[in-house]
């Protein structure tokens, strides 16, 4: 295996570093076009029904959602701005659960992930000038990018929804150029074909800046993880066998424990249950997706014990019905945290 991963690597190289027949004429500029690309065609689809530099949120999402591997109880907000002569400003409120604003460039560098701000955010461009205050600076590469808000919601939608009207952004609705780079469709085929055979040996990756990474792990990340965060802000395990290796089933019972202490002040964590079928939310008469550590009951020891049967019933219940599988979701992990989980059968 370690053979055919360094020889396939040596071809890639290859592919990207001369005017081979495999790589066609642009291969290269394809695989470093490629985020660019991709955040242009989101943004564009995302002004079809919204103004650049405002805030579009989206409510608790359901089971009727058609995204995959959502979360059910975060709040999301999205804004594609653009500041090519002046900064932008984002007021935020101050919330007592977890409230995060991550920053992308239209590269899809992530220059800050910002949890519970206690200062506008500053948005600027490398040559502009600060203006006076008190701010959370965050320099972008780019004259365009995008904000993504997550706000953890509690039983206190009614609040989450009053919160939101304060997150608003001052300036980010200056004047978007930009001239997409065309390429031969064998280019396009070719360049896919090596983002599509890196999947299996990249890991997820989002760099804070150019240089951080090679161009066809973020093409490739791009391509299968939009959007996601670097690990330092969120970390992922999916829950898909139980004790005995074998797939979780809808009509068996099971109970797992979320580990105590695996994120840092102001962080939380969540299981989410998905199907089999489709990675969308399981539908059920309980309108229950996913537990949190703000919604499960804790056990003496820190930890949380979490219920996945076909009714929902139990400590902490989310209802199955289906095959299924579940993702856990630490957000401010601590470092080296261990997320692995043992799902037992009750």
């Amino acid at each position: 295996m370690k053979f055919k991963i360094k020889h396939y690597f040596t071809i890639v190289s290859i592919a990207l570093s001369t005017n081979s027949v495999l790589a066609q004429d642009n291969v290269l500029n394809y695989i470093e076009e490629y985020p660019i690309q991709q955040q242009f065609k989101k943004m564009n689809s995302w002004l079809e029904n919204n103004k650049i530099g405002t805030f579009n949120f989206s409510g608790l999402l359901d089971s009727d959602t058609k995204a995959r591997n959502v979360q059910a109880s975060i709040d999301y907000g999205s804004n594609w701005f653009s500041i090519p002569d002046t900064p932008a400003i984002i007021q935020v409120p101050k919330y007592d659960k977890y409230f995060s604003v991550a920053v992308y460039d239209m590269n899809h560098f992530v220059p800050a992930v910002i949890v519970n701000p206690t200062k506008p955010i500053l948005l600027i461009r490398p040559d502009q000038k600060i203006p006076k205050g008190e701010f959370t600076v965050v320099e972008i590469e780019t004259d365009q990018g995008l904000i993504i808000t997550r706000m953890a919601a509690a039983n206190n939608l009614d609040e989450v929804k009053q919160l939101r009207t304060s997150i608003k952004m001052e300036g980010g609705n200056g004047k978007i150029n930009y001239e997409a780079k065309t390429f031969s469709k064998s280019t396009i085929k070719w360049g896919n074909a090596l983002i599509d055979a890196s999947n299996p040996y990249v890991k997820l990756v989002y760099p804070k800046k150019t240089g951080q990474v090679d161009p066809i792990s973020l093409a490739t990340v791009v391509k299968r993880a939009p959007h996601g965060v670097p690990s330092n802000a969120a970390k992922y395990s999916v829950i898909a066998t139980d004790e005995d290796g074998l797939p979780l089933k809808g009509n068996i019972s099971y109970e797992l424990s979320v580990p105590a202490n695996i994120v840092r002040e102001g962080g939380y964590t969540s299981i989410t249950v998905y199907g089999v079928d489709n990675r969308l939310l399981i539908p059920n008469d309980k309108k229950i997706y996913d537990r949190t550590s703000y919604t499960s009951t804790q056990n003496d020891d820190g930890t949380y014990t979490i219920t996945l049967s076909p009714s929902g019933e139990g400590i902490n219940g989310i209802p199955t019905g289906k095959p299924f599988y579940a993702i856990l979701r630490a957000y401010e992990p601590i470092e080296g945290a261990d997320l692995n989980i043992i799902v037992r059968k009750k």
